[in-house]
């Protein structure tokens, strides 16, 4: 199996950043590959709404992204590690999102068969204010950039009251979350994923809420 990790905030070595990485850090590697993505250090454009993914359902820009959309296509697991910005996520991970237009036209306009993976979509997100539907756009954009690749959405760790750099560290009930949650997908079979996506939240200690 094949675990892509993708970090969407833009300051290095932040809350986030040690949230995953704790998360892989219990990650044992033997059943999944993984494979981490920190998106403030790729070289991309968001969609431009040229049209050009009409024609095959590639996308006509040739920037880093070109590389990844094979990596997303072949991945059992798609993590993605988020702080929120005014209740919704960074323009790193909303150009992220955007670019998956071209798996909608494959899908919704040019009826192209499903991927040959269905990935399972996890969030590990933090946001420094407390409010109640603090993560609910995040998880909203989320599911509907999942359905574009067949994948589907299996929950996700959620920390509030997180904001100055490193303030995570003083938060173990959290991180221990995420070591959990790589220590059960490290006994993970490949038969599991016939599982109900219920089934696998709460196998997983997460969190699927939609308004978490």
């Amino acid at each position: 199996m094949q675990l892509l990790a993708i970090h969407a905030s833009p300051r290095n070595q932040g809350n986030s950043e040690i949230f995953l990485d704790t998360f892989l850090s219990t990650l044992t590697h033997q059943k999944i590959k993984t494979e981490r993505i920190k998106l403030a250090e790729l070289n991309f454009s968001p969609c431009v709404e040229c049209g050009g993914c009409e024609k095959d359902g590639t996308c006509i820009l040739k920037d880093d992204l070109t590389e990844v959309y094979p990596k997303i296509l072949k991945a059992n697991f798609l993590v993605v590690a988020t702080p929120i910005f005014f209740y919704s996520h960074p323009s790193f991970l909303q150009a992220f999102f955007e670019r998956f237009q071209a798996f909608w036209v494959s899908k919704y306009l040019l009826k192209a068969p499903p991927p040959s993976q269905k990935p399972k979509g996890i969030l590990l997100a933090l946001g420094a204010t407390k409010g109640k539907k603090v993560f609910e756009c995040l998880v909203r954009s989320f599911k509907y950039v999942l359905d574009t690749i067949d994948g589907e959405y299996i929950g996700g760790i959620f920390l509030r009251g997180i904001d100055k750099k490193g303030e995570i560290l003083k938060h173990p009930e959290g991180l221990e979350k995420a070591k959990a949650l790589g220590e059960k997908l490290s006994i993970f079979e490949k038969k599991d994923l016939t599982k109900s996506k219920e089934e696998l939240a709460q196998f997983l200690g997460l969190n699927l809420d939609p308004t978490p």
